[in-house]
């Protein structure tokens, strides 16, 4: 999955509640995309805007933009997943979600690949 997604997964207590996975890429030297295996997890704020990319631009390189925010300092960062080479093994760093979550995104991400 090399796209940007909002998913819906349980939490413990049985609500439903929305996630942003953001696949993070890096540019190549030839300017391909290249995925990393890492995905990084959002709040999503299910007011279906663009409030992220409002707090965020697309490409800060470009022109005069605001500088990147760290996501430590973002209220809605919830952590990254990590897949290794073979997708077998993956790890959750950064965050504080439970693993009965983190396992709900990884089976979603395995499932879109």
């Amino acid at each position: 999955m090399i796209r940007i997604v909002s998913h819906s997964i349980k939490k413990e207590n049985g609500a439903n509640v929305n996630i942003i996975i953001e696949p993070v890429l890096s540019q190549a030297v030839n300017n391909e995309l290249n995925f990393t295996g890492v995905y990084t997890l959002y709040k999503d704020t299910d007011k279906k805007d663009t409030d992220l990319l409002d707090m965020q631009e697309i490409a800060p390189e470009i022109g005069d933009s605001k500088p990147m925010i760290d996501d430590k300092n973002n209220p809605g960062f919830l952590g990254r997943i990590t897949f290794g080479n073979d997708d077998a093994e993956w790890n959750y760093s950064g965050g504080k979600l439970p693993p009965y979550e983190q396992e709900q995104i990884v089976a979603f991400i395995k499932n879109s690949k």
